[in-house]
């Protein structure tokens, strides 16, 4: 029988043309038989290391995941755990001295997406055609996912742990697939038997589909390890009480089929009376049956009427037009796998009238307020959530993802993804319900919103198509969009009538990005909320949105975005890397702060904190601070009029004893109103419009613009003008150009962060 483990020496990866990274997990192991390897590998890699210059690599996220977990209290944890809190302390010691001397590389991911998955997946993607390049982690799924990622790219890419010796162990491709499968079936048991939580699920969710993907490439056929969770039953409803059971995970024994086909057309059911307040319906889950009371009238919706169930749960009762074959098919086969998940509002009993005939479903009590009434109404979220900030929109859209993540898994498409289907109560949880559209074994989804419906959907009807994954993936970016951007629609743009399917149709995304100057962004603080965006999210919205965007076709799965926005509440919560303190405010009042140099202060006229930041200027180098926040420029009055009354006579009496004062705009100073020149006084006027002498035109080397003009331009936020003929002067030199003085453009004096870890891997 050959060994599911193949030796190597570490050492290799600290040549030259190769690289070495270590994942957090390995710092933090207390597995006796590989006790001392980490220090084994630095006996043996010193010299090679310092002799070529090439570090052992420790991204930031690892480095920070140290210092929290070394943070943590250890007393009350387990034997095991108490044991590898402290190693992440003895790491964080070691690795200050090992960077010290040059062993180590330990800022790398400084500026960028935090999460070490991700990033070790695009350091190794991006530079595989350079470099062989190793990880140690003991993590199975980001094994699984460098070992394909290893396969698509035909390159060396390696990942391993370190035995006491200090050799590399890389498992082979079954012995990876088995311990894949082992994984799968250790997260799906908990979830299946209550004790599990959304880290199971999202487990759950992203290995089922890698370990598909493994064994089709690799050949491999199915461990036999059970894959399938253990079936359980939560205690259903007692005739007696009517009590039903919670929304506790239970999950079902395997997903729906991802590849069944489009059922006939749905066709009205006959009954012969729908139930309504203090009637009695007959209820039945999965294992048991009984009956209960409608509750209260809690509301009416364009599908049916909600009653009050019990204190957990409520009950739906379609109206004759909804009450189709379609949707009892649908409720049965979502009843009759027991799906449970925390805050998704799925059927858990089917609901019959008296003559023993469909007519609704009991699902779980959601709490809280649509999205729609809350996060998409600035008037009303100031209200409901005052003191939320940036990172509490970001958990909102963690908690949504986390939702849809898991019932993607379970080759369920929501459809119908819109404001009203989604609830947040004050904890941050978000519930889904209308779980009887959803789509799922063939039967479509049958309504829809237009402003989330993708390209390829617009114009078709939703009951005689089936979604694609695709559709799916466009309804959930939107959504994730209008969350950060508290209800702002991703296409909207200036100089258009509002046409939502004309304006997805188009493909014109309108915020800037990069070097994207798109004239018809947005006005208004939309373009602050903007700019505040971390970097890697705005990635995935721009690329997803926008016609010409690397995602536009295949857009971000729901595993992918869970990712980016967890790496986005880290940022957040990285004062040193979220260096502007208003990128964690709901409605920021101006642009981003350009670098971690930005002079950044309150404004002095309205004394709103942190509103003004320093706006850097490519051509001196240097940044100009304003003199006010945005607000206040915005709402600066017209200069009071000097007019006066249309009276031909004046008394004595009537005149005024002292001349009208006003604050001039530049220097705050107080000055007599007919002094005042729109609004400055007669030293700012002057100033303002005489010619700044260090900006001279690039073709007749001479001062061509006022300081009034570089002011309006930096106001806006433009690039200021080079030329007399930029601002349609007249040279004196026209005809006669002569080259414009060297001078760094922003990318080229803030290299970005590729840039730069090229640069270092090249050896500068």
């Amino acid at each position: 029988m050959s060994s599911p483990v193949v030796l190597l020496d570490p050492v290799e990866f600290l040549q030259p043309n190769r690289r070495l990274f270590i994942d957090t997990n390995v710092f933090m192991d207390t597995e006796p038989r590989r006790a001392g390897g980490l220090k084994r590998l630095f006996e043996r890699g010193q010299t090679t290391i310092l002799a070529n210059n090439n570090p052992i690599v420790v991204p930031t996220k690892v480095v920070g995941e140290l210092t929290k977990q070394s943070q943590i209290d250890p007393s009350g944890e387990s034997e095991e755990r108490a044991q590898a809190i402290k190693k992440a302390g003895a790491a964080l010691t070691f690795l200050k001295s090992a960077s010290r001397v040059g062993l180590v590389r330990k800022d790398l991911g400084d500026d960028t997406n935090p999460y070490a998955d991700d990033l070790f997946l695009q350091l190794f993607e991006r530079f595989a055609g350079t470099y062989e390049m190793c990880l140690l982690t003991h993590d199975i799924t980001i094994k699984l996912r460098i070992r394909l990622l290893a396969h698509r790219l035909a390159k060396r890419l390696l990942v391993g742990v370190l035995t006491k010796d200090g050799d590399l162990e890389v498992d082979t491709d079954d012995s990876l697939f088995d311990r894949g499968h082992r994984k799968y079936a250790r997260h799906a048991a908990r979830v299946a038997d209550g004790t599990g939580n959304f880290k199971d699920e999202s487990e759950v969710a992203a290995l089922k589909p890698l370990l598909d993907e493994f064994g089709k490439i690799f050949g491999l056929k199915t461990s036999a390890v059970k894959l399938g969770p253990r079936t359980t039953r939560s205690s259903a409803p007692s005739p007696s009480t009517a009590r039903w059971p919670a929304a506790t995970p239970a999950a079902p024994v395997n997903p729906f089929s991802a590849r069944a086909r489009l059922k006939p057309s749905d066709t009205p059911l006959a009954f012969s009376a729908l139930p309504s307040e203090g009637e009695r319906v007959e209820w039945a889950s999965a294992d048991k049956t009984g009956t209960l009371v409608l509750g209260a009238l809690l509301g009416e919706g364009g599908e049916g009427t909600v009653y009050d169930g019990d204190r957990s749960t409520v009950v739906k009762i379609f109206d004759r037009d909804h009450l189709t074959r379609h949707r009892k098919e649908k409720i049965e086969l979502l009843v009759g796998r027991n799906l449970r998940a925390k805050g998704l509002c799925i059927p858990t009993a089917v609901v019959r009238n008296s003559a023993g005939e469909f007519v609704g479903y009991v699902m779980p009590k959601a709490s809280g307020r649509e999205f729609q009434r809350t996060i998409f109404n600035k008037r009303k979220f100031e209200r409901e959530f005052p003191t939320w900030k940036k990172t509490d929109l970001v958990d909102i859209c963690i908690s949504f993802l986390e939702k849809v993540q898991y019932l993607h898994s379970m080759n369920v498409i929501l459809g119908d993804i819109n404001p009203k289907n989604l609830m947040v109560d004050e904890k941050k949880n978000v519930f889904i319900i209308d779980a009887d559209s959803w789509q799922l074994e063939g039967y479509p989804c049958p309504v829809g919103t237009p402003m989330f419906t993708s390209p390829a959907m617009l114009g078709k009807a939703y009951s005689d198509d089936l979604r694609a994954m695709e559709d799916e993936l466009f309804a959930v970016a939107t959504m994730l969009f209008m969350i950060v951007m508290t209800g702002q629609f991703p296409y909207i743009r200036t100089g258009t009538d509002g046409d939502m399917v004309q304006l997805i149709k188009e493909g014109n995304f309108a915020f800037q990005y990069e070097n994207r100057n798109n004239k018809d962004q947005p006005e208004g603080d939309w373009k602050y909320m903007w700019s505040h965006i971390h970097k890697p999210v705005k990635d995935l919205f721009w690329h997803s949105f926008h016609r010409e965007g690397k995602r536009y076709k295949k857009r971000p799965t729901a595993t992918e975005w869970l990712e980016a926005f967890k790496a986005y509440k880290s940022y957040l919560r990285n004062g040193r890397m979220c260096f502007d303190p208003m990128s964690n405010d709901v409605y920021p009042i101006r642009n981003k702060a350009f670098k971690q140099d930005a002079p950044i202060q309150d404004c002095p006229t309205c004394g709103r904190k942190d509103a003004i930041a320093g706006i850097w200027n490519d051509d001196n180098e240097e940044y100009f601070v304003p003199r006010q926040c945005n607000k206040c420029r915005d709402q600066q009055p017209a200069p009071l009029s000097t007019a006066r009354p249309p009276s031909t006579t004046r008394t004595a009496a009537s005149r005024p004893t002292s001349q009208p004062t006003a604050t001039c705009k530049d220097c705050h100073t107080s000055f007599p109103t007919a002094q005042l020149k729109y609004g400055r006084c007669p030293a700012c006027t002057t100033k303002a419009n005489t010619l700044d002498p260090n900006r001279l035109c690039t073709d007749c080397r001479q001062p061509f613009i006022t300081y009034d003009h570089i002011a309006w331009f930096t106001a806006k936020y433009l690039d200021i003008p080079k030329s007399h003929s930029a601002i349609k002067q007249v040279c004196p030199a026209a005809g006669r150009p002569t080259p414009s003085p060297t001078a760094k453009s922003r990318s080229q004096s803030q290299p970005g962060f590729w840039t730069r870890l090229w640069k270092w891997f090249a050896g500068n």
